[in-house]
């Protein structure tokens, strides 16, 4: 015959087998569920490798707090979310091959100079200065960086900027600007040729008289 501390425990050492599998599922499955990878990517690798100075057309685009240094300000702190996702043009079948950090994070960045560039023009601003990474309300401030964050289905770029009118200075900090388009070389301009004299009339010297034949 069981005792009775014996029989109570049965349900409970039940109950505590069940938490601990759930447990361990759950520690299993929270890395593809809540990844979130910090990474520091390079501005100008960025700008090379995504569409975005054909997005800024010809707004002036600084990365780093002190580049809106002396710049005439027109909105300050604009906040954009830049999303990247395995979705091709967010729109369609996934691709086949799930892109890198690096690719998701440069469609991330190009979403949020995106929305900067729709904002910079809808204020009539002439420049997107002091780009900072602002994520979650955290300040990460380099020239040269900014800073992604990248999960298992997408990344996000959130970055904060202000616009101005105007020049901007100063000129030590990094640039991104748009090309300057190429000069397309000088077509050669051909003079039609000159009309050439016309040839001389040719001259005929008459011939001399045949002498008459002597009398027989």
């Amino acid at each position: 015959m069981k005792r009775l501390d014996q029989i109570s425990l049965l349900p409970i050492r039940a109950t505590t087998v069940a938490a601990a599998a759930a447990a361990a599922l759950a520690v299993l499955a929270s890395p593809a569920q809540a990844r979130n990878v910090r990474l520091m990517e390079s501005v100008p690798d960025t700008i090379r490798v995504s569409r975005a100075n054909e997005i800024l057309g010809n707004l002036d685009l600084r990365f780093g707090g002190d580049s809106g240094r002396g710049a005439t300000v027109i909105r300050r702190d604009v906040v954009v979310k830049g999303v990247g996702t395995t979705k091709l043009h967010d729109v369609g079948d996934d691709d086949k091959v799930r892109p890198s950090d690096h690719d998701l994070c440069a469609r991330a960045f190009e979403d949020a100079i995106t929305q900067l560039a729709f904002a910079a023009r809808g204020a009539r601003a002439t420049a997107i200065v002091g780009v900072v990474s602002n994520y979650e309300g955290t300040v990460f401030d380099d020239p040269g960086h900014f800073e992604c964050h990248a999960g298992a289905l997408k990344a996000a770029v959130t970055l904060r900027a202000q616009l101005a009118v105007g020049p901007v200075a100063p000129t030590d900090v990094p640039v991104v600007s748009p090309p300057v388009p190429i000069a397309s070389p000088p077509v050669p301009v051909y003079s039609p040729p000159a009309d050439e004299p016309p040839a001389p009339a040719p001259t005929f010297q008459p011939l001399p008289p045949v002498p008459a034949p002597a009398p027989n």
